[in-house]
């Protein structure tokens, strides 16, 4: 005999084998065309290209978290992502909270939510945006009492539909989950979206170019809450998340994000140092009685600067001291916290996209601008940071403002006018504090750094160019050229005859790749004429600390050839300071010195910039450069040298010099 208890049970095991999500709120047809127009307004809150992930990867983090805080043992909260260009389907798989069955049957339902203040969203929109945005949805959910997987058809095509002709969805139990994690986990949920239909945006998940799951990482790190905005509290609870991308050949590629952070700026650009860094290191200047003003070479041409500004960071005696006294009270109620990065031009945008990331040309997932977020979680684009003084500076700036507690509109683009104007006014101010820091970084030319200096062009130079062009020197045969693995001189220089022809062995069997000689003369005292060069394939002058510890650092490097230069050959720099010093040479005509080591009258002349050491590679703008030196009194540049010692000692084992390098020319 069946109770009424189990009667209720099997009614609703039926009732979900072919289930309309909107069945109980469709008493009649007035108050469905009702509820369709509320779908159809929900929808249309949601333009953003990334809006599936944004809403999916929410839901998942909320999930796990809520077990989190329900959980007194072990557990270890996951994600699964899965984005498949070949099928152009999207899934999200967490072994978060689940649903229980009276929620399960309500959720997709307009404006039921079952999350608390302190999750991610709470509006019940987002669950109505994934049923009925597109035309292909499966959910799924597990939890020790309820377990259920089922998939929806033409969501979207009914709700656009005005004959009425189009019969309403109903979501149909299917047999396995398309998400392959949706098997292992205990409890969880699972969401899959296809991108097909005429409503439905994105239409190709193709379309950034994005193959693997390396760039999809940096992208849902950037444009979805996988890029969780911390800035110092509770961090993410989420022990990793399993990233896998078939691209549309069937491959396979898969990444474990075990930081689920938002991918800052400074993360990925090289060559960056935080404001707080830079005034620690003044501070420990001024303490041992140095001058603060005489930083170390690491600390200038940098391709950025950046710093987070904590809630209590917004003080009125601090740089914010200009908000308004309503200002401090939106602060003080919302939490805000701020990031801010200041990099020297736009091509590190440029750079980072095109060449790091590899996506459609000209899409910019990383650039200037004001980006919102609250509860963790980056919101809607970019604004323009509305600056009236220093335009162009809006370009070159990323900041983050941070709210807690704050709700954004029903698509998560807008904030309340009063929280988005106060963001703004804080990047404004972001900017002009970074503006008082900027010669720390690299100068924008036009060219690549240092190349483009004062010509010092001198009859020799004009005839040895005449020369090379008139006269070149080409073999054609590749065969010729065999590597032997040693240089041809088998002992260590004794005088400057054999740092020449050390030099050329060098330059020939390519351990030097960005000089090229022009000729070898004593007119005018001085001993060769000589470019610099970097030239395709580019990948063969890029610095990579085990195969090309000698080579130039960034992705964003160009080719060129420079002016001719006149190169002085000696075997201790020592004696061209000599000749210096006599009036013999003049320090202005030099643009490049070769020696085999660099002696000890330096000190009392230059400052050397040792970029042998890992922390001035990026000063390095040409294949084999060892050290730069500079004039100790004003911190210019004089000229590079290559000191084929420390070269040597380098290329051997780069880690085993750096201890040298930082005593002998780090202050």
């Amino acid at each position: 005999m069946t109770t009424s208890n189990q009667q209720t049970s099997i009614d609703t095991r039926q009732f979900l084998n072919n289930w309309d999500p909107l069945e109980s709120n469709l008493a009649t047809e007035l108050v469905s065309a009702t509820i369709k127009r509320q779908i159809k307004n929900i929808l249309k809150s949601y333009t953003g290209w990334y809006d599936p992930f944004s809403e999916l990867i929410q839901n998942a983090l909320d999930a796990v978290e809520t077990r989190k805080q329900k959980t007194k043992g072990d557990y270890d909260p996951r994600i699964w992502i899965r984005i498949d260009l070949q099928k152009n389907q999207l899934s999200v798989t967490d072994n978060g909270i689940g649903f229980a069955e009276d929620q399960f049957k309500s959720f997709l339902a307009p404006n039921v939510s079952f999350k608390k203040n302190n999750t991610r969203g709470n509006k019940g929109v987002g669950a109505t945006y994934l049923a009925y945005g597109f035309n292909q949805v499966q959910i799924g959910t597990k939890t020790p009492q309820f377990e259920f997987i089922g998939s929806m058809k033409n969501g979207r095509e009914w709700v656009e539909d005005e004959t009425g002709t189009e019969i309403r969805p109903k979501i149909i139990k299917d047999k396995d989950a398309f998400h392959a994690a949706f098997k292992v986990i205990d409890q969880g949920s699972t969401f899959t979206l296809g991108f097909d239909g005429r409503y439905v945006r994105p239409k190709k998940l193709t379309w950034l170019l994005a193959t693997n799951a390396n760039q999809w990482s940096a992208i849902l790190r950037i444009k979805s809450p996988l890029g969780g905005i911390y800035f110092g509290g509770s961090p993410c609870v989420l022990k990793a998340c399993e990233l896998e991308v078939i691209d549309e050949e069937g491959r396979l590629t898969s990444k474990s994000i075990t930081a689920p952070e938002y991918l800052y700026p400074h993360t990925v650009i090289p060559a960056c140092k935080s404001l707080d860094e830079i005034q620690k290191k003044q501070s420990e200047l001024i303490s041992s009685g140095k001058n603060a003003a005489k930083l170390p070479d690491s600390f200038y041409k940098l391709n950025g600067l950046y710093k987070t500004w904590e809630t209590s960071a917004f003080s009125p005696t601090g740089i914010f001291k200009g908000l308004h006294e309503n200002d401090f009270e939106l602060l003080t109620q919302y939490k805000v916290s701020c990031y801010g990065f200041f990099c020297y031009s736009t091509d590190i945008w440029d750079s980072y996209n095109d060449n790091v990331l590899k996506i459609r040309k000209g899409e910019r997932i990383l650039r200037g601008g004001l980006q919102l977020a609250t509860n963790t979680m980056p919101q809607g684009d970019l604004l323009l940071i509305p600056l009236t003084r220093n335009i162009g500076y809006q370009n070159v700036t990323h900041v983050v403002v941070h709210f807690v507690g704050a709700e954004p509109d029903l698509g998560r683009k807008g904030f309340q006018p009063e929280l988005e104007e106060l963001a703004k006014k804080i990047s404004t101010i972001v900017v002009a504090a970074f503006l008082g820091w900027r010669h720390h970084l690299k100068q924008e030319t036009g060219a690549p750094p240092d190349i483009v200096e004062r010509k010092n062009i001198h009859d020799w130079i004009v005839e040895q160019e005449v020369h090379e062009k008139n006269q070149p020197l080409v073999i054609t045969r590749s065969d010729v050229f065999l590597p032997t693995m040693e240089p041809s001189i088998t002992s260590k220089p004794l005088n400057e005859q054999d740092v020449i022809a050390l030099f050329n062995q060098l330059l020939a069997g390519g351990v030097i790749r960005g000089v090229r000689l022009m000729a070898a003369s004593q007119y005018k005292q001085y001993d060769s004429v000589a470019r610099l060069i970097l030239k395709p394939p580019l990948e063969n002058h890029k610095f990579d600390v085990a195969k090309n510890p000698l080579g130039v650092v960034g992705e964003d490097i160009k080719e060129f050839l420079s002016e001719p230069r006149i190169l002085e050959y000696k075997y201790s720099f020592d004696a061209l300071i000599e000749e210096f010093e006599k009036g013999e040479k003049t320090e202005k005509d030099i643009q490049l010195v070769v020696a085999w080591e660099m002696g000890a009258k330096w000190a009392t002349r230059y400052s050397i910039t040792p970029l042998l050491h890992e922390s001035n590679v990026h000063h390095r703008y040409f294949h084999g450069a060892t050290h730069v030196v500079k004039n100790y009194a004003t911190g210019e540049q004089v000229f590079p040298i290559i000191i084929l010692s420390e070269l040597i000692e380098y290329i051997n084992d780069p880690s085993a010099v750096q201890e040298y390098q930082e005593k002998t020319y780090i202050p």
